[in-house]
């Protein structure tokens, strides 16, 4: 069964356990839109998934593992168990997982940042253009370019 057959079925399924329209289930999302999801003719967005389980007062999680477990022949809690086992093997079930990455900054871009933070520094204590370019061993037309940002 293709995801947005199970899909289909799966929402329709909730849908109708949580004594829903698809109109009461629509919020942010159009009735139309809910409604081409149930007839299969469109997959939902991972912004709307969130968003017809945060109406249908369900985690995205247990929206999912209905749908999984209609795609694969399965219930919910062999999906989920499955799932638990998928995280325990990769070290990733109790572990929270940061909203930001830190990104590395490019070795360029921070050599630069660097080269601003110094003349603006060195700005900042009276130096000119010209002191600034021999004392760090610039060209003058880079600590021009630094001088006019800021850090």
């Amino acid at each position: 069964m293709s995801v947005r057959i199970a899909f289909a079925a799966a929402l329709k399924v909730l849908r109708k356990k949580r004594g829903l329209t698809q109109e009461a289930l629509s919020g942010n999302i159009t009735q139309s839109h809910v409604s081409q999801i149930e007839n299969g003719k469109t997959s939902p967005s991972l912004e709307a998934i969130i968003e017809l389980a945060r109406v249908m007062e369900l985690s995205p999680v247990a929206l999912m593992a209905v749908v999984c477990a209609a795609q694969d022949e399965l219930t919910a809690g062999e999906v989920l168990e499955r799932a638990k086992k998928d995280l325990q093997l990769i070290s990733l079930l109790k572990v929270a997982i940061p909203l930001e990455a830190k990104a590395k900054m490019h070795p360029g871009v921070a050599a630069a940042a660097k080269a601003r933070a110094e003349v603006q520094a060195l700005k900042k204590a009276g130096y000119s253009q010209a002191d600034i370019a021999r004392e760090l061993g610039m060209a003058e037309s880079t600590v021009r370019r630094h001088w006019h940002r800021s850090v």
